[in-house]
């Protein structure tokens, strides 16, 4: 018979070992040198078992990359078995196929942890980088349909060697980048970030049996399975199907169609996403590990919200894509705004299927994109190359009791936004405006949040800007007779003062004096909105979100 697991250390264990993982991702930050990650917390970090099942994650971090980093372990582990690993290595990749990062931004390292020469466990960090070269500032182009044209490709590659950075790999790695300074302190500071995970690994084993903390690392996966199981129990066994579209790809006008079936049988769920569009020319294209982060985010988020992310959690969910679609598209297509698109559409069609179940624990489709803002150039104060990325929050969806929040990150991205001091310090770049947008609300008795602006003004010649939106066509729609939101805009101001609508998603030049105004949605709303409370609008309408003309033609107050 096996030892008895007690609840009170497992809880212990459970909360040392996340505590790792976060101190893991606060150094990250701290030692960082971009705005995107020190500023923004674009990154995560992982604690996993040496088979690479995860056994904690940092969750001051994206769940996109929460959610992929099975697919960077299971990538890294298959080129450099555990047993092939040394003592003092770390092993860096990018390469989306056949599975990992979600695109190239996403730089990811790894290594063992050993305690008396044997491995105990594995060490992960995910951070989106400034730049990784290609066509465009920034590696997140449209206009392009493969992914050579979106920048440098790492597949699993030692860069640390008996605690050395390979100092050849890395020059050939700042060759290809615009950003070669944030670039190189990016990758130190997630090196820095495992060696505090190998710091405090020896702490534990030092203060524990190490039989004992190993049997409690598998106690503490399998606890988030049974916590998992015993959720999805109370959802009513059923197939539930649902279906949204983005846009377009960027290359044409044809909306691409994010189809699943959830099916819920006793404890177990799975999410077919047959019926999705192929794999499309523009790079909106993703691998199946992308859509399995989307999906295990959304399970946790609507089945048990406190549950402790780890793999144990993913064993009753079960994700499956077709070959060739765009949601597993084959090499080498276009897949670099996949993350902050794509993704994105999973989590509102999952929305969208659960709610047939329980209607109560979902909220109506938030701004559904990540609204990605990349601009690069030659900074005239520097004489360097520069690259601001940023992505804007948007509304959040109602729920069914409450109001969805303004200007907000949602789902997949649990970034902060750059402030504006930061912005104006760092880049060539003056921020005209900022706030949140009136009227774009999805109307409800429960309102959506509303979206927000900012315009930015270029104080340098020949900026390059990319923008990855989407909900201009499909708008973030409402539930139980609230209303749709209203969708993204992204209007162009020459010097000259001339304007002109821009597609949502494109690559431009911009020139010194160029003001650039992103508009991103707002949130769907829950119920009719002439049930909305008089109090609700007045108060709406007191704080500038809604117009006193559409709270009279909407709301009838």
């Amino acid at each position: 018979m096996s030892a008895v697991i007690d609840p009170v250390t497992l809880e212990i264990m459970r909360n040392r070992w996340r505590a790792v993982a976060e101190e893991m991702c606060a150094a990250l930050v701290r030692a960082s040198y971009s705005t995107n990650i020190k500023d923004r917390r674009d990154c995560s970090a992982a604690v996993a078992l040496i088979n690479g099942e995860v056994l904690a994650q940092a969750e001051i971090g994206t769940p996109l990359h929460l959610g992929i980093m099975p697919g960077v372990l299971r990538s890294v582990l298959k080129e450099f078995p555990v047993n092939r690993m040394q003592p003092g290595a770390m092993y860096i990749t990018n390469l989306p196929y056949p599975e990992g990062p979600g695109h190239l931004p996403d730089v990811s390292m790894v290594s063992v942890i050993y305690q008396n020469s044997q491995p105990v466990a594995l060490a992960a960090t995910t951070a989106h980088h400034v730049d990784m070269g290609g066509y465009s500032p920034g590696s997140m182009p449209f206009g392009v349909t493969e992914i050579y044209q979106e920048g440098l490709q790492i597949p699993p590659t030692p860069i640390i060697r008996d605690g050395r950075v390979d100092e050849v790999l890395l020059r050939l790695i700042n060759q290809n980048v615009r950003t070669q300074s944030e670039v190189r302190g990016d990758l130190l500071a997630q090196y820095a970030a495992a060696k505090i995970a190998e710091q405090r690994v020896a702490d534990l084993f030092r203060r524990e049996d190490p039989a004992e903390l190993t049997r409690y690392m598998h106690a503490v996966l399998d606890h988030a399975e049974r916590c998992m199981r015993a959720g999805i129990r109370e959802i009513p066994d059923g197939v539930y199907p649902f279906e949204d579209y983005l846009d377009d790809d960027g290359v044409t006008d044809e909306p691409v169609k994010i189809a699943v079936t959830v099916t819920i049988e006793d404890d177990e769920l799975t999410a077919d996403f047959s019926g999705s569009s192929p794999q499309v020319a523009g790079p909106l294209n993703a691998r199946l590990s992308a859509a399995c982060a989307a999906v295990y985010f959304t399970c946790k988020a609507v089945i048990d919200p406190e549950l402790p992310t780890s793999a144990g959690a993913y064993r009753p969910i079960h994700v499956h894509a077709p070959e060739g679609s765009v949601l597993q598209a084959n090499f080498p297509a276009a897949i670099g705004n996949a993350n902050i698109l794509t993704d994105q559409r999973v989590v509102d069609v999952m929305l969208g299927a659960l709610y047939q179940a329980v209607p109560d624990r979902v909220c109506a489709a938030c701004s559904g994109e990540m609204n990605l803002v990349n601009l690069g150039g030659f900074d005239p104060r520097s004489g360097h190359y520069f690259n601001y990325v940023e992505t804007y929050g948007g509304g959040q969806g109602a729920m069914n009791d409450q109001d969805g929040q303004d200007g907000i990150h949602t789902h997949l991205t649990n970034t902060r936004n750059a402030p504006v001091e930061v912005i104006e310090r760092t880049y060539p770049l003056e921020v005209v405006r900022y706030g949140l947008v009136p009227d774009t609300e999805g109307a409800g008795q429960f309102r959506g949040g509303c979206g927000m602006q900012r315009v930015l003004r270029c104080l340098a010649p020949r900026i390059t800007i990319t923008v990855g939106a989407d909900r201009r066509k499909f708008t973030p729609w409402g539930l139980a007779g609230g209303g749709n939101a209203a969708g993204s805009h992204l209007l162009l101001q020459s010097a000259d003062g001339a304007k002109r609508e821009l597609p949502t998603k494109v690559v431009a030049v911009l020139n010194a004096g160029d003001e650039i105004a992103i508009q991103t949605p707002g949130g769907g709303g829950w119920g009719d909105p002439a049930r909305r409370s008089t109090a609700s609008v007045a108060a709406d309408v007191a704080h500038g979100l809604v117009s006193p003309q559409r709270a009279k033609e909407i709301y009838g107050h």
